[in-house]
């Protein structure tokens, strides 16, 4: 029978940490007027991501913009756009978000695995916070969507599952921003993107079109730092989530909220309301058990990633 469970973080809890972002933004034809909510906030998010970084964290904080559309036979002229680098500042932000224009897409869903594959491969720091925010009001290729056909571009090996597992392997949190009502007429889309923000302990939010740039840019920073306080967590206790897993789930989630809880550990909540007029809110709380369900789920999980494949079980095992 394990023994008592006292939640013990890594030393490493007061490290400055940086922060690299990817803004993966759906360019199909109806997507311009949140694109153009994006580039008009781009500093002002960023200014605010910084200071609230700082403040809590330390370290430096990146962004790049990668956008998609659909494959090629759907009469798009291209399914990715990941050319740009990392930057610092929002001025360049800006830029990258300038040189997006909305047109094309074709069957409904778009080219969304095919984007989630190519920022894997982005120029990441190591170590890094990694956070990848996703713009889009369509299901990608390939998870059942009724009437969905799966270009004959697109590569076999290519999977809803295997880019999941990539992302979790990666350490990657997803961020979805899903845009209503368009995403709503699919069957299948917001349940998917609801299970991939959950495995990775992300958080799906919706934006309105008529909801305006100050809203969206609210969403960004709120998400980000939940993201970030997040990872933070995770890596402060995820060695001893995995050394005391034995003890199960449920008891390692109540013994580390507890710890929390009398630490007095807070972090960002972001809230998103679709009643009453459509908003989103960020604010400071105390933080909560399903959160810390959610960070050791994750953890756990990525455990047995690691004990199913001989690679990983052979570095981390």
């Amino acid at each position: 029978m394990p023994g008592a469970l006292k939640p013990q973080p890594n030393g490493n809890q007061n490290k400055p940490r940086d922060i690299d972002i990817v803004l993966l933004h759906d360019a199909t034809g109806s997507q311009q007027p949140y694109i153009n909510a994006a580039r008009k906030t781009a500093r002002e998010y960023v200014d605010k991501i910084a200071k609230a970084a700082a403040r809590s964290q330390g370290g430096s904080t990146r962004y790049r913009v990668v956008a998609f559309r659909d494959h090629r036979e759907q009469g798009d002229a291209w399914i990715v756009h990941d050319s740009n680098p990392f930057v610092t500042d929002g001025a360049a932000l800006e830029k990258q978000l300038n040189n997006i224009v909305a047109s094309g897409g074709g069957d409904g869903p778009e080219a969304q695995i095919d984007a989630f594959d190519a920022v894997l491969r982005s120029s990441w720091r190591d170590p890094v916070q990694k956070i990848v925010l996703l713009f889009t009001d369509s299901p990608p290729h390939g998870i059942g969507e009724p009437g969905d056909r799966i270009p004959a571009s697109h590569p076999d090996a290519l999977t809803a599952q295997s880019i999941l597992d990539s992302y979790m392997n990666s350490d990657i949190q997803l961020i979805v921003f899903g845009c209503i009502p368009e995403i709503r007429n699919y069957k299948k889309a917001e349940e998917f993107y609801l299970k991939f923000t959950k495995k990775t302990a992300g958080v799906y939010l919706t934006l309105d079109r008529s909801a305006n740039a100050a809203v969206l840019s609210r969403g960004v920073v709120g998400s980000v730092l939940h993201a970030s306080d997040s990872l933070r967590l995770a890596d402060t206790y995820g060695a001893w989530i995995m050394d005391a897993s034995d003890h199960g789930h449920d008891a390692l989630v109540d013994a580390l909220h507890s710890k929390l809880t009398a630490d007095g550990e807070e972090c960002h909540e972001v809230v998103c309301t679709e009643h009453g007029g459509h908003d989103i809110q960020y604010h400071l709380a105390p933080v909560s058990r399903a959160r810390v369900d959610t960070i050791v789920g994750k953890t756990l999980a990525y455990k047995e990633m690691i004990k199913s494949d001989p690679v990983l079980n052979a570095i981390f095992g």
